[in-house]
C-alpha cells in the first residue's frame, strides 16, 4: 500500500476531512467510490472530494458528523499499489526510488535515497550515508540508470556534489 494522504483535521460540522496529500494525481486517488485504507486496515469510501489552497477536502462513507471526523483527525489514509497505472521504463513513482542504494558511475556505494524534493521542473534525490548527506536533481545529466528490481540508480559523480 502506498500512503495518499494525511487527515489533518475535520471542516465544517458534517464529518468532511481535511487532508494533508502525499500523492499526485488526487483527483483520481480519491474519486467517488474509491476504496482507501486507513493506516493500512480499515477500508473507508469517499463519498466527495475538492481540493483548496493545496489541502484535500474529503467525505467518506459513513462519516457524517464533526465527532466521527474527529476520531479520524491524526489517521493516513493508503492506496493499493496494484491499483497504480503502470509508467513506461523511464518514468518512476516515488515509492520506487525511497529506499534504492544509490552507486557512482565506479561503483561506489553513496547511500540510499531517503528523501524527494519537489523543486519545480524536475525532482530532486536526498542522498545519504551516515549522518551525511547530498542531493542530486533526477535528471539525465546525473542519472545513469535506475533498476527497479534490485532497487539501485547508478548516478555520473560530479566533482563537488557530495
Amino acid at each position: 500500500m502506498i500512503k495518499v494522504a494525511k487527515i489533518i483535521n475535520t471542516h465544517g460540522l458534517k464529518g468532511e476531512c481535511k487532508l494533508y496529500l502525499i500523492t499526485d494525481e488526487a483527483e483520481h486517488r480519491f474519486e467517488k467510490g474509491r476504496t482507501l485504507y486507513i493506516d493500512e486496515k480499515e477500508p473507508i469510501v469517499v463519498e466527495r472530494f475538492r481540493m483548496q489552497k493545496g489541502f484535500g477536502y474529503a467525505y467518506f462513507r459513513g462519516i457524517e458528523t464533526i465527532e466521527q471526523a474527529e476520531a479520524l483527525k491524526g489517521k493516513s489514509l493508503y492506496f493499493p499499489i496494484e491499483d497504480l497505472p503502470e509508467l513506461s521504463d523511464d518514468e518512476f513513482y516515488y515509492h520506487e526510488l525511497v529506499d534504492c542504494t544509490v552507486y557512482n558511475e565506479n561503483g561506489e556505494e553513496l547511500g540510499k535515497v531517503v528523501d524527494i524534493l519537489e523543486t519545480g521542473p524536475n525532482i530532486v534525490l536526498r542522498i545519504q550515508k551516515g549522518k551525511d548527506s547530498f542531493l542530486v536533481p533526477f535528471v539525465d545529466a546525473f542519472i545513469l540508470d535506475v533498476d527497479r528490481n534490485q532497487r539501485t540508480i547508478k548516478i555520473k559523480e560530479l566533482e563537488g556534489l557530495r
